[in-house]
């Protein structure tokens, strides 16, 4: 009986996974959301191209899960140099995902923080895929605890 219990409880941490354990192994959300002016989930609404010499892409939002300078259900409009869109940062309509965004510059521009590293693809059930370095394929976090990552942050 004894050897049963000890079988037990060995095996028991391996079937759940604490949230502490589970929080940790967040990407670091510090630096990024200190140099955000909005940080957000949304769905991309409307993607225009400008033709003019201005070289700028326009990208709307709907903002689903405000975080930091934006409101929920706000439409948000950013516009980015063309150049991240010649070099594959490129948004789709109905596409899902969480943004760290820059402040707008002095021209109205404004990019993911750190490129790639600012924009994470959000799946259809609202969760946020973060890359799992033991795993091929993302991680599913619920946009409630990345949140509460990041609003902890911004609190500090």
């Amino acid at each position: 009986m004894r050897l049963l219990a000890l079988l037990f409880l060995s095996v028991l941490p391996l079937c759940a996974e604490p949230k502490s354990l589970f929080i940790s192994q967040l990407p670091p959300w510090q630096k990024m959301t200190r140099d955000s002016g909005m940080v957000f989930s949304g769905v991309v609404t409307q993607v225009r191209r400008s033709a003019s010499s201005t070289g700028t892409t326009q990208i709307t939002f709907r903002v689903e899960n405000a975080i930091r300078g934006v409101r929920r259900g706000q439409v948000v409009t950013i516009r980015e140099w063309s150049g991240l869109w010649n070099t594959g940062e490129r948004y789709v309509n109905g596409e899902r995902v969480l943004l760290f965004l820059y402040p707008k510059s002095k021209l109205g521009l404004t990019s993911p923080v750190g490129g790639r590293l600012g924009r994470y693809a959000v799946d259809a059930a609202g969760r946020v895929l973060v890359a799992d370095p033991q795993s091929p394929r993302p991680r599913p976090v619920p946009v409630k605890i990345v949140k509460a990552q990041i609003s902890k942050v911004v609190k500090e």
